[in-house]
């Protein structure tokens, strides 16, 4: 029963999460943004937008395929992570299913030509930023030591080719 009700959560967390983010909020700014201004659409630029909504939904279904064929992860903090995954995307960065959404956020600026939500992208990247670095990297540094350690020393948060940092 405690699985299936932390099995329900998670379903609910993964609509409600990336749907209010990436959907809901970016609506609500271009209706706003609708009432105070047009800015000029531009085919190159939509077809541009439109890649990285592609590229960065390809990337969170690669992420979450990783976790659940695998039984390594959770993308839900309702289920702890029992193995830490560190091939594919999470070779290149530690928060690889983050740059899906910024992805994603990017490209509905783009595409909707809206600087509103080009605005909501900043701040939701700097809300992520500031949740990993004071929530979920802390949590993966005590759940699995130095294991964790290690894999943060070798892998950038962020941004692929940068020098990982030491946590903690």
């Amino acid at each position: 029963m405690k699985y299936l009700l932390k099995f329900v959560d998670s379903c609910i967390y993964l609509f409600i999460g990336p749907f209010t983010i990436l959907y809901i909020i970016p609506l609500f700014f271009r209706g706003i943004e609708s009432n105070v201004y047009t800015l000029p659409s531009n085919d190159y630029v939509d077809y541009l937008g439109i890649f990285f909504m592609w590229f960065g939904g390809a990337l969170a279904f690669t992420c979450g395929v990783m976790f659940f064929l695998n039984k390594y992860g959770s993308v839900v903090p309702f289920f702890k992570p029992t193995q830490l995954v560190t091939k594919g995307p999470f070779a290149l960065v530690r928060h690889p299913m983050m740059w899906a959404l910024f992805l994603v956020l990017i490209g509905e600026s783009l595409s909707f030509s809206s600087p509103f939500t080009f605005g909501w992208f900043i701040i939701w990247a700097r809300c992520s930023h500031i949740y990993i670095c004071r929530y979920e990297e802390p949590f993966l540094l005590r759940h699995f030591g130095e294991i964790y350690q290690q894999y943060a020393e070798k892998v950038p948060r962020w941004i692929p080719g940068i020098k990982a940092e030491r946590i903690g």
